[in-house]
């Protein structure tokens, strides 16, 4: 006869996670660098720096949001293509100034034969064309 134990066995409970712990271990770092890389890497370009000195020299914008213009902390770019001297793309970016805010988008093609810039300011319902030409910036 096998004697019975005066106290009670407990089964032992092992309990596995879902897994979600890992995903967004994976997806939060995975986002974090889609969103500097999309988000900053316009801020390093040339073509983003012609852009903000256009805008801050523009009469238009100064009268429409005032002085300082200041840019975002994005840029962001739907388009961007560079190889073979040809650099092409689109890049948005919001402006404040203390009167308002409003968004830029810059369009620009440039090769070792010529370069164009497009750029257009939106805010208070207003659309203004701020440059549209030659690439001004050396």
């Amino acid at each position: 006869m096998i004697p019975i134990p005066s106290t009670p066995v407990r089964a032992r409970v092992v309990r596995k996670g879902n897994g979600c712990g890992c995903v967004w271990l994976t997806i939060i770092p995975m986002l974090a660098i889609a969103l500097g890389f999309f988000g900053f890497f316009m801020k390093t370009t040339d073509e983003y720096a012609c852009a903000i000195q256009t805008v801050r020299q523009s009469p238009r914008v100064v009268a429409l949001i005032g002085e300082p213009v200041t840019p975002g902390l994005f840029a962001w770019t739907p388009f961007f293509e560079s190889g073979g001297g040809l650099r092409q793309g689109i890049l948005f970016t919001t402006i404040s100034g203390p009167k308002g805010s409003g968004t830029l988008r810059a369009e620009f093609y440039r090769t070792p034969i010529g370069a164009t810039l497009y750029m257009i300011f939106k805010a208070g319902g207003e659309e203004l064309v701020i440059y549209d030409g030659v690439y001004p910036c050396p």
